[in-house]
């Protein structure tokens, strides 16, 4: 019996081999892909962060990490991730979302501040709304002028502006687009995942969603949605921002440790820095506060020690007026000031001294005074207030002329005795053109500056 031969033709060896030439390509495209992702490559000179982004969107699990709604087209990143950081103007952000049209829309990790809300007439015309956008209103936008390029980089913010009150219905049909800089909403903190979201971090935060009475929504340090219906209180807050989608995309990863990077320059002089960048002075870290034309303001990280403990003074005097006479400015202004490798490049300069009043809590009354002195401490609308406990402030109390306020040990406005003793923040201008050696200006590596004490320049002169 003949036994017949299967004979493949050339055409199913053709077949054959480009079904394998497809699917090896397919394997070379996804691994090239995911290396460039991982590794940070650009295609070319002109990538956008928000291509990079739009990459690590997730397909299979559509309740964490970025997510497309392909009705809106817009990414949202939700639940626990940790991929969508972005480091600007000093600070760290997390990425909220992309817009349909490519904007990023993120927020600053960690509150920046502390305010009296002042939201009787509703958020628009409230003084958190003023102290973070620059308008025509002396003292505004203490907040904006902190962030670099900002006519280029940063673009309006769309803010939810629905009244909510009825936690179970938390709506967005309502858009706030008049503003570079906002609060986040109860909409976008339930958009991110609430409570099991990247967004809770452990601080309390403010929201820029009222009520009808006005009252404003904040989160706990559980995460927890609550609701503020005081007026007297303080309240931190996190700024929220938009880049452009236009901004390029410099390095990084997106992680805490090597945050998105869509602007950097020299710094080669204390001007150059960024407000919150760390600058060491004596040994000891000093915060960026408030950059200005010609000087730049810093404030101790913590307050000033004797030894391993906390120095605390009385503020003194005969009234709650800083001055340079009364106990805790005489003090500032001589023994501490002399203590320091800066001291000839400390800048005279304005110490707000106002107060607030019973029927108006803006922070810009607290700047209707103020006195001239090398070292002050902090006030009320000071970017970083709310970082130290126990200690003065300058802001003057309303009850009487022999009440200052203070940070109290919960961290909140707390108004005592000038004869009462607490802890010391000092803060200072110096000038802007002091040359920064070295340092990255974090607080594990701070900037230096290049300047000696008058003992180190005599004592290098003997050794000569």
């Amino acid at each position: 019996m003949t036994k017949k031969v299967l004979k493949i033709t050339p055409v199913l060896i053709a077949l054959n081999v480009l079904v394998l030439l497809v699917i090896v390509g397919f394997y070379m495209f996804r691994l090239i892909k995911y290396y460039k992702i991982e590794n940070g490559h650009k295609d070319d000179d002109n990538t956008f962060l928000v291509d990079v982004l739009k990459k690590k969107q997730s397909f299979l699990d559509e309740t964490k990490g970025l997510v497309l709604n392909e009705e809106t087209g817009v990414f949202t990143y939700k639940g626990d991730v940790d991929d969508n950081y972005v480091s600007y103007s000093g600070l760290l952000y997390r990425i909220l979302n992309i817009d349909a049209n490519g904007n990023i829309k993120m927020v600053s990790d960690d509150n920046v501040t502390m305010l009296y809300p002042n939201l009787k007439n509703g958020y628009e015309k409230s003084s958190i709304n003023k102290w973070l956008n620059t308008s025509e209103e002396k003292y505004s936008g203490i907040f904006e002028k902190t962030l670099v390029n900002a006519d280029s980089l940063i673009v309006n913010t769309n803010s939810c502006s629905d009244v909510i009150d009825d936690l179970t219905n938390i709506t967005c049909e309502n858009i706030l687009d008049s503003y570079k800089i906002s609060l986040l909403s109860l909409y976008d903190y339930k958009m991110s995942g609430g409570k099991d979201g990247f967004l809770n971090n452990g601080e309390i935060f403010y929201l820029g969603t009222l009520n009808k009475d006005n009252a404003q929504y904040y989160v706990t340090s559980e995460g927890e949605i609550a609701i503020n219906e005081k007026e007297t209180k303080v309240v931190t807050i996190k700024p929220v921002i938009t880049l452009s989608s236009s901004d390029l995309y410099l390095s990084g990863k997106g992680t805490k440790e090597n945050p998105y990077i869509i602007e950097k320059h020299a710094v080669n002089t204390l001007g150059d820095a960024y407000v919150n960048n760390i600058v060491k002075i004596n040994d000891v870290n000093y915060k960026i506060i408030e950059i200005l034309d010609t000087k730049v303001k810093l404030a101790s990280v913590d307050v000033i020690k004797k030894g391993e403990d906390d120095y605390k003074i009385k503020f003194g005097g005969s009234d709650s007026a800083y001055t340079t006479k009364n106990t805790v400015g005489k003090y500032l202004n001589n023994t501490f000031l002399n203590s320091l490798d800066v001291k000839d490049y400390v800048v005279n300069s304005s110490y707000f001294t106002g107060t607030l009043s019973l029927t108006d809590y803006d922070y810009t009354v607290a700047r209707s005074s103020y006195v001239k002195a090398k070292v002050g401490m902090l006030t009320i609308g000071d970017m970083f207030l709310h970082e130290t406990t126990n200690t003065f402030t300058l802001l003057r109390g309303m009850e009487a002329s022999d009440i200052i306020n203070v940070i109290n040990d919960s961290g909140n406005i707390f108004a005592d005795y000038i004869t009462a003793k607490y802890s010391v923040r000092p803060a200072f201008y110096l000038k802007d053109d002091l040359e920064i050696v070295s340092g990255k200006g974090t607080m594990d590596d701070p900037y230096e500056l290049g300047v000696k004490n008058d003992e180190a320049e005599t004592s290098e002169k003997t050794e000569g």
